[in-house]
């Protein structure tokens, strides 16, 4: 990896050449450009075509294409000193992310929800208006946040290149497996911890926080291998070590999205090391996480019966059925669903405040006391996630709001304002830290992990970072990477 330039802020001009964040060509801004333009155009098209009976959908449609355009700013007055993985570029793909989850209701409006079993058609579908406004205020505040809060000064972070990455990235995976294993015996087994989920994950993992926290440690040891040694991926004990601390992380939480979210980084960090962009590889890692969604997805409803269908990894279903279908098709319906009948933003706007109180931050302060067992703090805040299962959907399963239904919940539409601005001024700090030290190979890992985890001011993204920065950060000290002297 080059050197990269002098730089003092994120915002002043520099090179193409120079951009550390793998600059984009004429050509991939316009491929960018006119692949949202043509998405749009069909949306429209189709809803001129074949146009859903649901008052206001003319209005959902004009407030997609705002969003579209609000989005698409930093590619269309592109700077020298942007690229693919500059924060706000990025952005773009967490912003796009969520409307091809809801893809088909831009074409049907929403017809219903889980939550909401009184309202009409056309009701909800002014819910789905009041989150894309309120996605497009979101993105205007980052906007402002990023480019009119104060520069602020860098300090150097002392990042070395150690040596003997493979034996250390072996040796921590191997404690992060002694840690899994006597977890699991405290839970009476694999199979006994796996039917546990039957009952509800949020009932079945209180208290596994510290367990994921230490035996994450092989995934993290897995990444920074992969950005300091570019010989890593040649090398069949990175990939057997990477394997194992999949099934790890699965095992212990059985969260499918962890697993694919560290797929993803991992190609990002290769993308950034490499500076270049490898089109199949993302294919292939998309194609094997939406069929690992279906499969494990399969697996976990598995246990709701008291028992576990093992079949399921084989590609079959939970239950077998001549309309049983492939885990992809499974993977796609359940995406779609998340994002639109069972969408936790949707009752929030419609009941806060009228029939549900603000929380007045008590979501945000919930991260700040995360490390405090419930058994000293039996009252602590809880996670926003299962307080929208328990508020409005009447359930024990944790159900994210997004992070426009959790500011909106916490304070309305001024929290929208407040909480997307200041996270636009910490994607200011977080570009301007990588432009220092990007020609350090130990500096890709805490930017990817800050990147791709730190993808929204919400609440759970706060956590699932923090929770993977701490450990990285503390791994790359442990390993010589990072290097405190006395006069630093």
């Amino acid at each position: 990896m080059t050197p990269a330039p002098s730089i003092a802020t994120a915002s002043e001009p520099v090179t193409q050449a120079a951009s550390p964040f793998v600059a984009m060509s004429h050509t991939h801004r316009f491929g960018v450009v006119c692949v949202m333009a043509i998405a749009l155009v069909g949306i429209g098209l189709r809803l001129q075509l074949s146009p859903p009976n649901i008052a206001g959908m003319q209005w959902v449609y004009l407030a997609l294409v705002g969003n579209a355009v609000l989005l698409l700013l930093p590619v269309i007055f592109y700077r020298p000193s942007f690229g693919w993985f500059h924060p706000l570029v990025f952005a773009i793909f967490w912003g796009v992310l969520p409307h091809l989850r809801r893809f088909d209701v831009y074409f049907t409006g929403l017809p219903w929800h889980v939550a909401l079993p009184g309202w009409s058609a056309d009701s909800l579908t002014g819910l789905l208006l009041k989150d894309l406004l309120l996605q497009m205020v979101g993105t205007l505040a980052i906007y402002a946040g990023f480019w009119l809060s104060p520069t602020l000064p860098m300090p150097s972070m002392p990042f070395q290149q150690p040596a003997h990455l493979g034996r250390k990235t072996v040796a921590t995976v191997g404690l992060a497996t002694g840690l899994f294993l006597v977890y699991m015996q405290t839970r009476g087994g694999i199979v006994n911890h796996l039917l546990s989920w039957g009952a509800g994950r949020n009932e079945a993992l209180a208290g596994v926080f510290y367990w994921q926290f230490f035996t994450q440690l092989g995934q993290i040891a897995c990444l920074c291998w992969l950005t300091m040694d570019r010989r890593s991926t040649r090398n069949p004990v990175f990939w057997g070590c990477l394997t194992a601390s999949l099934m790890m992380a699965f095992l212990i939480g059985g969260s499918r999205s962890g697993l694919i979210y560290f797929m993803a980084m991992c190609l990002l960090a290769w993308f950034i090391r490499e500076q270049k962009i490898a089109v199949m590889r993302m294919v292939a890692i998309a194609l094997i996480g939406l069929v690992a969604m279906g499969v494990l997805g399969n697996l976990r409803n598995s246990t709701f019966s008291g028992q576990i269908n093992w079949n399921t990894l084989r590609g079959g279903a939970a239950e077998t059925t001549s309309e049983t279908r492939s885990p992809l098709g499974e993977s796609l319906q359940e995406i779609s669903e998340r994002s639109s009948v069972n969408a936790g933003v949707f009752p929030i706007l419609a009941l806060v405040p009228n029939q549900v109180e603000h929380l007045y931050g008590s979501s945000y302060l919930a991260i700040l006391t995360l490390p405090i067992p419930r058994a000293l703090w039996s009252a602590k805040p809880g996670l926003v996630a299962g307080m929208v299962g328990e508020t409005f959907f009447s359930s024990n399963f944790g159900i994210p709001p997004g992070a426009v239904g959790e500011a909106y919940w916490n304070f309305g539409v001024p929290g929208v304002l407040v909480v997307f601005s200041a996270f636009g001024a910490f994607l200011k700090l977080l570009a301007d830290f990588f432009v220092r030290h990007a020609h350090h190979p130990a500096a890709i890992a805490p930017y990817v992990v800050t990147l791709f985890l730190f993808a929204g001011p919400d609440g759970l993204a706060t956590i699932a970072w923090l929770m993977m920065l701490v450990p990285t950060l503390g791994y790359l000290i442990a390993i010589g990477a990072i290097r405190f002297s006395r006069s630093a």
